[in-house]
């Protein structure tokens, strides 16, 4: 179960993101998603796919690039329909940023193990609080055209494939376990948001 589960996932996270690439294109817009999310994304996908390659957990692997790709695809889009100059710089030093940790590898005090857990650890704060700025300016813009209802539900349920898959494997990763938690808790947060704006109208 824990072989066949990551690859559930990865089917699940690609049709989760396509209705949301879907409006993207259609729109040729990202107003309403928030480019820190996606940032984020690629960003803890980069630390747990290190982490997995690393350890050897090569299943785990599999949810991580899709997501970090997907999240990707989404900031090209951001850079192509909307991005001024400023915008694109301030983009590019964020993914930057998001390397830099990876330098403590070169410091001959702490070894690689140590360094990629603390990593996974970093992935957690942001599964933690990426989804938190698009439930904010949801709530602040009330600007619900690009979002995908689809894309959240399925992304709950990605979450919940990658959590049994994590506690079926032979040494859990204790990071790996919170960071699917808070996907079930921020994505069910932001759909019940997402429902919320839809209603509003047929309630006036």
């Amino acid at each position: 179960m824990a072989h066949f589960l990551p690859i559930i996932s990865c089917f699940i996270l690609a049709f989760s993101f396509y209705p949301l690439l879907n409006k993207i294109r259609k729109n040729r817009s990202v107003s309403g998603v928030s480019l820190l999310m996606m940032s984020f994304g690629v960003a803890q996908s980069l630390y747990f796919i290190t982490f997995n390659l690393f350890f050897q957990r090569f299943y785990m692997v599999l949810p991580f690039v899709v997501t970090g790709m997907l999240s990707g695809v989404i900031l090209y889009y951001f850079v192509r329909y909307n991005a001024a100059r400023k915008q694109r710089m301030q983009l590019a030093g964020l993914l930057a940023m998001s390397l830099v940790p990876f330098g403590l590898l070169l410091n001959p005090h702490y070894e690689t193990a140590t360094v990629l857990n603390w990593l996974t650890y970093v992935g957690l704060v942001m599964s933690s609080i990426r989804v938190m700025p698009q439930t904010y300016k949801t709530i602040k813009s009330g600007d619900i055209s690009n979002l995908s209802a689809r894309y959240f539900s399925l992304q709950f349920v990605a979450g919940s494939c990658g959590l049994a898959a994590e506690l079926a494997m032979a040494t859990p990763s204790v990071s790996h376990i919170l960071t699917f938690v808070m996907i079930l808790l921020t994505n069910a947060a932001q759909l019940g948001c997402i429902q919320y704006y839809k209603s509003r109208p047929a309630m006036a």
